[in-house]
């Protein structure tokens, strides 16, 4: 009989990918998934340090699991297996074992491929086992088109790691540095993905638009120079993948904005299956605190950047992150980010409150903004994006978009949901359709984050 793994995701898009990845190893070694703790012989928590005090929520996330564990097995059986992977893992190591002795496997980002064989030692009498090596090569698992979670929307992973150094950011050391992947491995799993009848792909990684820039670049292998274009860069890679992989939607994400170019906004006007959404973080409007933050950038840079992607031939939705309350951030830095924020009009915006993280240079600064007042900053940013978001979704109003129908919506047993080609949410009854269609939809209402109409017609 075959083992029951349970795995909790947290973070971006890229861990959900990771969690994809360990459930296919994991099936290969014999263990198959399961929505409830109380079967599971194997428990992993997919972490990520984006959030306050990530480490100290795993921890409490562990005695949570054990307690209703206890209450539920009593003394029937042993406890399973508890492992931590992800960017918490990486970061803490070993600190895990010292802090929360029911972990006995603890592994990195980079080491998803070595599971299988660390639970084996575990389970084979050793007390605990760890990897959380990071490696300069560009080493990347594959994952086959059938071992995927969605059956509609896929990830690609395009790079891995991160060279930026942020000041605030963990990401280099737990990702490690910047690796691109080879673009045929790319363009071949996006071809599988469509013959699976996949209707759209994410391509992901921390800073895709350096895509065949960074060192390990030098070691791609061109695919017929990619089909004669020249420089294997990410608009080339667009190119690429919009003419052969037979994708109907492709959206990646995240942008760095210094690495972001005129010839991606072209690629993405000249193929209709690139999709017209782009999440561009600026993190601060302030010049100040850009250079405390190291983000290789001044305000007028990133303005420029936007006004490539608003001169779009295409109607390009833009998203965007902010961090508010960074070390030293004054009240006229943030009335700085509020302007760049009302200039721009983002359609959507994730705002942070700054807390330091773990070996990251920011860490050492003095937390200047206090609680109170990165509270009353993030409400006032809120209150201006709110109000921008109500002004863009209002556009929709009376206009057909196209939707990829994903699911049965949680607020309503009658209603359809799905994703725009740029990126917004819009629910609608169902009917005329199927899951997995692509189909148009008249928009009917503005929602606060999402859109609500009706079924006008199948599309694909």
């Amino acid at each position: 009989m075959k083992k029951k793994l349970y795995i909790e995701t947290y973070g971006c898009q890229m861990n959900v990918h990771d969690t994809e990845k360990a459930v296919s190893v994991l099936s290969n070694a014999g263990y198959e998934s399961t929505d409830y703790p109380l079967d599971a012989d194997l428990i992993l928590l997919n972490t990520c340090m984006v959030r306050e005090k990530a480490a100290r929520k795993v921890y409490t996330r562990v005695s949570q699991l054990k307690s209703e564990l206890r209450t539920g097995l009593g003394a029937s059986r042993a406890l399973p297996l508890f492992g931590v992977m992800g960017c918490v893992a990486q970061a803490e190591a070993g600190r895990i074992f010292d802090r929360c002795r029911e972990v006995r496997l603890v592994l990195g980002p980079q080491s998803i491929a070595r599971l299988p064989e660390l639970v084996a030692q575990v389970e084979e009498g050793f007390p605990r086992a760890m990897d959380v090596r990071l490696s300069k090569e560009a080493d990347f698992l594959e994952l086959e088109a059938d071992r995927r979670n969605g059956k509609f929307v896929a990830y690609i992973t395009i790079t891995e790691g991160c060279n930026k150094f942020c000041s605030y950011c963990v990401v280099p050391f737990t990702r490690g540095r910047e690796r691109s992947r080879p673009a045929e491995r790319i363009l071949a799993e996006a071809q599988s993905l469509a013959k699976f009848g996949y209707k759209e792909v994410q391509l992901l990684g921390q800073n895709v638009n350096s895509y065949g820039l960074s060192g390990s670049g030098a070691g791609l292998l061109p695919l017929q120079r990619v089909r004669q274009g020249g420089e294997i860069t990410f608009a080339a890679l667009l190119t690429l993948l919009a003419r052969e992989s037979g994708i109907p939607r492709i959206k990646y994400t995240t942008s760095f904005p210094r690495d972001f170019t005129q010839e991606i906004v072209e690629a993405m006007d000249a193929h209709d299956n690139l999709c017209e959404w782009i999440h561009l973080p600026p993190q601060s409007g302030s010049d100040r605190v850009l250079r405390a933050m190291r983000r290789g950038y001044t305000r007028s840079d990133y303005l420029e950047k936007i006004s490539l992607i608003k001169r779009a031939a295409k109607d390009i939705s833009i998203t965007g992150d902010v961090i508010i309350g960074f070390p030293g951030e004054s009240e006229e830095d943030f009335r700085e980010t509020l302007r760049l924020v009302a200039e721009v009009e983002f359609d959507g915006l994730y705002i942070f409150k700054y807390s330091p993280r773990p070996h990251t240079p920011a860490a050492a600064y003095s937390d200047s903004v206090s609680d109170e007042i990165k509270a009353e900053r993030f409400e006032r940013l809120q209150q201006l994006q709110d109000s921008i978001q109500q002004k863009r979704y209002s556009r929709y109003l009376e206009r057909e978009v196209e939707v990829l129908v994903e699911r049965t919506s949680a607020r309503s047993t009658l209603d359809f949901t799905g994703h725009t080609r740029c990126n917004k949410i819009v629910n609608f009854r169902k009917g005329g359709c199927a899951l997995g269609d692509i189909a148009k939809v008249k928009v009917q209402e503005c929602r606060p984050h999402s859109l609500y109409g009706e079924f006008v017609s199948k599309v694909i």
